[in-house]
C-alpha cells in the first residue's frame, strides 16, 4: 500500500511540474512559468502609479510577493546568498520617486519599454549573507531586478550614497543591456586590440594614446580597472566588449568635467564622440547626462 502511495505521489508531482511549465513539443523541453500577479496589489497609496507603470512599460513593480518568487529570482546569485524582508507599503511611493530619479527619467518611453525588466521587486531590506551588508540594488537577470531600500532608509540617504546607488545600478544594468543594444562598428575600428596596453604615459602603448579608458565599474585601492593592460588568455587579444563597457560605464559614472583629461587624447575623444552621438541619434539616450546628474 505504501509503495502504491509513493508511486501515486510521484505521478502527482510530475503532473504538477508539467502543469507549471511551457512545453516544447519538438524538443520535449520544459520552461518554468513565472508567477502571475493582479494589479493593483491593494496595500499602497502608490497602486495607481504601479498600474500606470505596467500599462506604459509592461513591467511589474511588486511589493507583496511570496518567498517562492524571491527564491526563484534572487535567492542565490553564484556563490552569494541573500536574505530579505518585504517592504512596508507606506514607502512604495517614495521608492518609485527614487527609481524615477536615478533611472527611469533618463530614458525615453520606447527605450524603457524595451529595457526595464519585466519584474521589479521592492524589499524593505536585502542582506548579503556573504558580506553581511545591505544591498540597495540587485540585477538578477534582464527580466528581474530588486530594489532593497523600500523603507525609511530612503529618507536618510546622503547625496553621496544616492550617487553610489545610481552608479551601481548602471554597472549592473549595462552588463545585461550590452546583449541587446547595437554598437557602431566604427567604434571598434579606432583602436588596435592585438596587444596589451600599458599604464605608462611615456610609452607609445599607453592606454589613452591607444584609445582605451579605465573601467569605473571596478574601483579598488589602486583606482578604476585598467582592463586593457592584459589580453584575453583564450584569444590573445584585448576584449572589445570590455572596451565598450569602459566607455559606457564611464559616461554613467563620471561627469563631463571628469572626462576632460582623457578627452585630450585624440583616439579617446574620437571613440567617446562616436559612441555618445550614436546613442543620442539611435535611441534618444545621452549616457553622459546620467554621469552629469549629481545630487545635493
Amino acid at each position: 500500500m505504501k509503495e502504491i502511495m509513493k508511486l501515486w505521489l510521484v505521478a502527482f508531482c510530475v503532473q504538477c511540474c508539467m502543469a507549471c511549465t511551457d512545453s516544447d513539443p519538438v524538443n520535449g523541453e520544459f520552461e518554468p512559468l513565472g508567477l502571475e500577479y493582479e494589479l493593483p496589489q491593494g496595500k499602497s497609496d502608490a497602486d495607481d502609479r504601479i498600474v500606470d507603470f505596467y500599462n506604459k512599460y509592461s513591467s511589474l513593480i511588486l511589493y507583496d510577493y511570496p518567498a517562492l518568487e524571491w527564491n526563484y529570482e534572487f535567492g542565490s546569485q553564484g556563490y552569494i546568498d541573500y536574505v530579505y524582508e518585504l517592504p512596508d507599503p507606506a514607502y512604495v511611493g517614495e521608492a518609485l520617486d527614487f527609481l524615477e530619479d536615478i533611472w527611469f527619467n533618463f530614458f525615453p518611453e520606447e527605450f524603457n519599454r524595451e529595457f526595464i525588466p519585466y519584474k521589479i521587486l521592492l524589499a524593505g531590506k536585502v542582506i548579503s549573507t556573504w558580506t553581511n551588508s545591505a544591498m540597495p540594488l540587485l540585477y538578477a537577470s534582464k527580466d528581474a531586478v530588486m530594489f532593497g531600500f523600500c523603507s525609511d532608509t530612503l529618507r536618510n540617504l546622503t547625496p553621496e550614497t544616492k550617487q553610489v546607488i545610481k552608479r551601481d545600478l548602471f554597472s549592473q544594468a549595462l552588463s545585461f543591456w550590452i546583449l541587446e543594444i547595437e554598437i557602431p562598428e566604427e567604434f571598434y575600428a579606432i583602436s588596435d586590440y592585438s596587444s596589451a596596453a600599458t599604464e605608462d604615459p611615456s610609452s607609445p602603448d599607453y592606454a589613452r594614446k591607444r584609445g582605451f579608458v579605465a573601467n569605473y565599474s571596478y574601483v579598488d585601492y589602486y583606482g578604476p580597472s585598467e582592463w586593457c593592460t592584459w589580453v584575453d588568455w583564450l584569444t590573445g587579444m584585448l576584449n572589445k566588449t570590455s572596451d565598450m563597457l569602459a566607455y559606457l560605464t564611464g559616461m554613467t559614472h563620471r561627469t563631463s568635467n571628469d572626462w576632460k583629461a582623457d578627452l585630450e587624447y585624440p583616439l579617446v575623444k574620437q571613440k567617446y564622440d562616436i559612441l555618445r552621438n550614436f546613442f543620442i541619434e539611435k535611441y534618444d539616450v545621452d549616457f553622459q547626462k546620467i554621469g552629469d546628474a549629481v545630487y545635493e
